[in-house]
């Protein structure tokens, strides 16, 4: 594996609420020992706040006031920033995120999520939702009063299944995890399922170890200390959730799962239902090519 030197182009999404807040404090970890450049984006709505009161101008100063104060804190710690204010709709910030990300070929999205339940998050549209199926880069999501630091050294749980989900999460993993010391937990989720006519198919010991074996050397490639564990029944979130609380680990990394329309969104996935069953951050990688 070419060795990765951490996210170069990472866009901070950024409201001025409780869970951005702790979004900046994971961006300063993360970006602060590397050469990586933080765009700062914040989108506005005017209807809102005219609703409030409040003046065109006086709105857009307000917004201009939250990003300086950020790239401010930002570069205060050390991190190249640099900023920009968006005006557009509610319902289009998550399109609004996700043409930035395109124009600035950001390698990251980082940004706070309130960690509702799946059905709560479908029913009010969770923008962490919406910009995970709208964007094909990784996306690091926190919630206000997560566990892990990840700053001097990171103890990152990466959860594969299989094929070429293993060279995304790698990828994902590698990138987060340097330049600081850090050691990985690779955790296999040995994959059973049952087809329409009653058919079973359980990934066999060879194909199990195989898929392990390409991860753990992957990671070693990077220069990453690697363990493994191998998750073989149970709901998989939660016994993802179970084996990270367990090693005690800063951050959890999967593939690239993502909700792109109702159907999905209704069948849920790991990376969603991780983000509540463990306390800890999450790092989606990018999305497979086909």
């Amino acid at each position: 594996m070419e060795r990765e030197l951490g996210f170069r182009r990472i866009l901070l999404a950024t409201d001025g609420s409780e869970q951005a807040a702790a979004a900046v404090d994971a961006t300063i970890k993360l970006a602060r020992y590397s050469p990586a450049t933080v765009r700062v984006f914040h989108v506005w709505n005017l209807d809102v706040h005219h609703r409030h009161g409040f003046w065109d101008v006086e709105v857009h100063a307000e917004a201009e006031r939250l990003v300086q104060d950020t790239v401010d804190r930002l570069t205060r710690a050390g991190v190249m920033a640099e900023k920009e204010v968006f005006r557009a709709d509610p319902d289009l910030v998550a399109d609004a995120i996700a043409a930035t990300v395109r124009q600035i070929r950001a390698d990251l999205v980082v940004m706070g999520s309130r960690g509702l339940s799946s059905w709560q998050s479908l029913i009010r549209h969770s923008v962490s939702h919406q910009v995970l199926a709208a964007v094909d880069c990784p996306v690091l999501i926190i919630r206000a009063g997560m566990h892990g630091s990840f700053a001097n050294r990171r103890r990152v749980l990466v959860a594969v299944a299989g094929g070429d989900d293993v060279k995304v999460a790698v990828k994902a993993a590698a990138a987060v995890m340097q330049p600081v010391e850090s050691v990985a937990m690779v955790v296999h989720v040995a994959q059973a399922m049952v087809g329409a006519q009653g058919f079973a198919y359980v990934e066999s010991d060879e194909e199990i170890n195989a898929t392990m074996d390409r991860a753990c050397a992957a990671l070693r490639d990077a220069g990453i200390t690697t363990e493994s564990r191998v998750l073989r029944s149970g709901p998989v979130a939660r016994g993802i959730a179970e084996i990270a609380a367990e090693w005690d680990a800063d951050l959890i990394v999967t593939g690239s799962s993502r909700m792109g329309d109702v159907a999905s969104s209704l069948l849920g996935s790991v990376s969603y239902d991780l983000l509540h069953n463990s306390d800890l951050p999450v790092l989606i990688a990018e999305r497979m090519k086909n």
